[in-house]
């Protein structure tokens, strides 16, 4: 049963994110070609800055999954009520704050970037947005909790897919009728009620056992300051680097900067995909003790999810530059064309995803408490890094930055997740980092006496698909090689997965 949540969980989370990729790929350009290479950076600064406000709700949800685990595993439907209640009155009162927060940066930041954009449009942007974001405290937030606990994130990953193809389909519409650019994130931020009445239907639906009399549970969900802690620096460590190139350096290079991370935040929800979707059946396996069952588990996943990575992020070394070259080509205003910002961009990607599963690990077995100092560390490197380097490398200096931090946790994720959480030594995992880095940096060497000659993105994408899979082909007999019994449970559960399914 588990394996076939996990699964529905992974087919429909797929389908969300690469909406969401498609939504973030084919605006940016249209606002830049219609609007300027600085309104495109605005906008992508405030969406950094919203997503900073959000993070005391996703501390919030984190911490409620936790503590939902057991109740809903051994059906304690009033305990669960209490539960509930309390999410729902948190996320309240963190909405509140957030909603002061955003009021506070749209009288401040607009200050900031008077140069590039008129002020009254950048307050505005900052009210339309700050509201679409905060609103998921109220609206979304207690339900993404209880979903995701229940193994039902398809559930949340449904509701956002819908709302993204709306927000493509109004914007584009907007954009191509010339309205203002204000005009057209309230367009965007109009069909958020989609979502919310998606998940709320659900709700009435299949839960109605949630009583929502009970009395609020608060202490149940004790570890919830720490959860945001980890939140606020995991977003931090993810996003801040827009904000501080575009407070330094301005909204131009910002506009720069956010389209190459564009790409690679479309690569690290594809690597969200896998750890999202099986998040909630590791949650179940700890809450029901099965120690073994855990440990195997884990292990395949490790294998299999490093392997991806590493295939993806070679493929992403080898196909960012014509990618850029394509995306941009209509783009006159500013040079997007930076070669050593694609291949920093590459190295962190790397570095921040391969401590993915034991992160994911560490959520699930709720120790937020316990490794909250480490959260704090890497976030004081990454800012300090950044601010340090970006006014000596420019642009490049933000990456410089984040690999200060991205190396620190990685290291420190995985140390702890095999010591405290498995109970097992660091040679296995040292020993795939390397047996699967050895090949990759070959075939990125290799890569560079190839001519990719893409002039559209049809070409591009048949390049990616070759690439793809030649770099999949010799990574996967590699990882055999070095792994054979790895590679044999993994095929043996992924049969078992297909069959139950």
């Amino acid at each position: 049963m588990r394996a076939k949540k996990s699964l529905k969980n992974l087919v429909f989370n797929v389908f969300q994110q690469l909406i969401g990729i498609l939504t973030g790929f084919l605006l940016p350009p249209l606002i830049i070609a219609n609007y300027g290479s600085s309104t495109n950076g605005l906008i992508q600064t405030v969406k950094q800055i919203v997503t900073y406000a959000q993070t005391t709700g996703a501390g919030i949800a984190s911490a409620s999954t936790y503590v939902m685990y057991e109740p809903i595993a051994k059906k304690q439907y009033k305990k669960l009520s209490g539960i509930f209640n309390a999410t729902k009155k948190m996320f309240i009162k963190a909405g509140n704050y957030a909603s002061f927060i955003m009021l506070m940066v749209a009288f401040i930041y607009p200050i900031f970037v008077r140069d590039d954009v008129n002020i009254f449009t950048a307050f505005t942007l900052v009210i339309m947005l700050g509201l679409c974001g905060v609103s998921e405290f109220y609206f979304i937030g207690k339900y993404q909790a209880l979903f995701s606990a229940d193994q039902k994130n398809y559930l949340v990953s449904i509701a956002q897919a819908l709302g993204n193809i709306f927000n493509i389909v109004i914007s584009i519409v907007l954009i191509k009728l010339k309205c203002d650019i204000v005009l057209v994130e309230f367009g965007a931020m109009a069909v958020y009620i989609t979502r919310v009445s998606f998940l709320w239907v659900h709700f009435k639906k299949h839960y109605s056992y949630i009583d929502k009399n009970e009395k609020p549970l608060m202490n149940s969900i004790s570890q919830r300051k720490d959860a945001v802690v980890h939140e606020i620096t995991a977003l931090v460590v993810n996003n801040s680097s827009v904000l501080l190139v575009s407070l330094i350096l301005g909204l131009t290079s910002a506009s720069i900067f956010s389209v190459y991370l564009l790409v690679f935040s479309g690569l690290n929800m594809i690597a969200a995909i896998v750890s999202n979707g099986i998040y909630a059946s590791f949650g179940d396996v700890i809450a029901k003790k099965e120690t073994a069952v855990l440990q195997k588990s884990y292990n395949i996943f490790e294998w299999g999810f490093l392997l991806a990575i590493f295939v993806m992020y070679v493929v992403a070394f080898v196909m960012i530059m014509p990618f850029i070259a394509i995306y941009t080509r209509n783009i006159t205003d500013v040079n997007y064309s930076l070669p050593l910002l694609g291949m920093l961009f590459v190295l962190v990607g790397v570095l921040n995803n391969i401590k993915i599963p034991a992160r994911m690990l560490v959520m699930a077995h709720g120790h937020f408490k316990e490794t909250k100092k480490y959260s704090l560390i890497e976030m004081l490197l990454n800012i300090f890094g950044q601010i340090i380097f970006i006014p000596i490398f420019g642009i490049y200096g933000a990456l410089v930055g984040c690999l200060l931090s991205v190396i620190y946790r990685a290291i420190n994720f995985i140390w702890y997740a095999n010591k405290y959480l498995l109970n097992i030594g660091h040679k296995r995992v040292i020993k795939r980092l390397i047996v699967f880095t050895i090949p990759a940096v070959g075939l990125c060497y290799l890569s560079t006496f190839i001519n990719i000659n893409a002039t559209g993105y049809l070409a591009w994408a048949l390049w990616a698909l070759c690439i793809t899979i030649v770099t999949f082909v010799i990574m996967l007999v590699v990882g055999i090689i070095f792994d054979r019994s790895t590679f044999k449970d993994t095929l043996n559960t992924f049969k078992r997965i297909v069959k139950h399914s």
